[in-house]
């Protein structure tokens, strides 16, 4: 009659000692899956904040061109596209430095030429884009739509 009773008591026992290991690796599981879903903030780079800024400033432009306003002042705050910190991945180099340069010329003309504004202002689409293909290519797709066909 003892045997079935310690029987008994040995599986119960086993039994707990199982549950308990097996609830403490899910719950190992459930902190591993938390550490994994920490929400990271992703800091923008000076340069992409510039860059989202021009392509605002190039979609008014692109509207007021259409559209025959007057096309305003060149925007001054272009000129920091030489000096703002590129993302951590991205160095400033001499291909990023001459491309930006023709970038930068090819704006002013839209503004030095009003006349030609249509012509000038796809040149400077180009430019970007030249730049983009080999430098940053995501997004290009967004750029193309700057086009004034």
């Amino acid at each position: 009659m003892n045997f079935p009773f310690q029987t008994t008591v040995f599986l119960i026992c086993t039994l707990l000692l199982f549950s308990c290991q097996e609830k403490q690796d899910e719950n190992d599981l459930k902190e591993e899956h938390k550490e994994k879903r920490s929400f990271q903030m992703y800091e923008v780079s000076e340069m992409t904040a510039l860059m989202r800024q021009m392509f605002q400033l190039n979609e008014a432009l692109k509207e007021r061109i259409v559209s025959g306003e007057n096309l305003r002042d060149y925007p001054e705050g272009f000129e920091r596209i030489l000096e703002a910190s590129m993302t951590k991945e991205q160095p400033m180099d001499d291909f990023f430095i001459e491309h930006a340069e023709l970038y930068l010329t090819a704006q002013k003309s839209i503004y030095a030429n009003p006349e030609e504004a249509k012509t000038l202002f796809n040149d400077a689409i180009n430019a970007c884009i030249a730049c983009h293909k080999v430098k940053c290519t995501g997004p290009i797709t967004k750029i193309e739509k700057l086009y004034i066909p």
